[in-house]
């Protein structure tokens, strides 16, 4: 008679099924491609429930101000016998009231990702070389993300201030790509009208 996996036997079969999720998603206001937490929740609830595991939840929100939040989650998987528990952070910024909401789904992916070191990194099955982004492309990127929380007049400034460094730095497609997330970040800002 073979004796019955360990939870810890279970795991490490889930993490060789599980080890890559392909990026699936693009955030149109950045324009950077990551795989989405639906995308790693799939893989990783298939393998699971395969092997008669379940997993709980504990979230805590470590930080909180408003329009931004920090959450701590535990996740304990268990198989009827033994359990795990691992942890993953995450954070979430809104303007609205889902900052909370965001940052528990952030941690979800990523104390999967920690669980079972998920690599959404690039396809290694793939015939081209995928392109990576520019260290510059990547913080001029970061800076128009950090515009969200500015007012409008700052924001409408920003371009013309920076737009000649972006381009040498990044030359003329990225910086394309750079002004468009501007845009984006522009169009989302409501014009006030003139007091007066």
């Amino acid at each position: 008679m073979t004796a019955a996996k360990t939870l810890v036997e279970k795991m490490a079969e889930v993490m060789a099924e599980v080890g890559y999720v392909q990026k699936d998603a693009v955030n149109k206001g950045i324009g950077y491609k990551y795989a989405s937490a639906e995308a790693v929740l799939k893989k990783v609830n298939a393998a699971l429930s395969e092997r008669g595991i379940a997993v709980s939840s504990a979230a805590t929100l470590e930080n909180f101000s408003p329009g931004r939040a920090v959450v701590k989650l535990a996740l304990t998987f268990h198989d009827g016998t033994d359990s795990l528990t691992v942890e993953g952070l995450g954070e979430g910024t809104d303007k609205g009231d889902k900052s909370t909401m965001k940052a528990n789904t952030s941690a979800l992916k990523y104390a999967m990702a920690n669980a079972f070191l998920i690599s959404w990194g690039d396809d290694p099955e793939a015939d081209l070389p995928a392109e990576e982004d520019s260290p510059a492309f990547v913080s001029w990127l970061g800076e128009v993300a950090n515009l969200e929380q500015e007012s409008r007049a700052t924001v409408a400034a920003w371009w013309p201030s920076v737009s000649a460094k972006v381009k040498k730095q990044c030359g003329t497609a990225d910086a394309a790509k750079v002004y468009d997330a501007f845009k984006a970040v522009l169009a989302s800002k409501p014009e006030v009208a003139d007091e007066g």
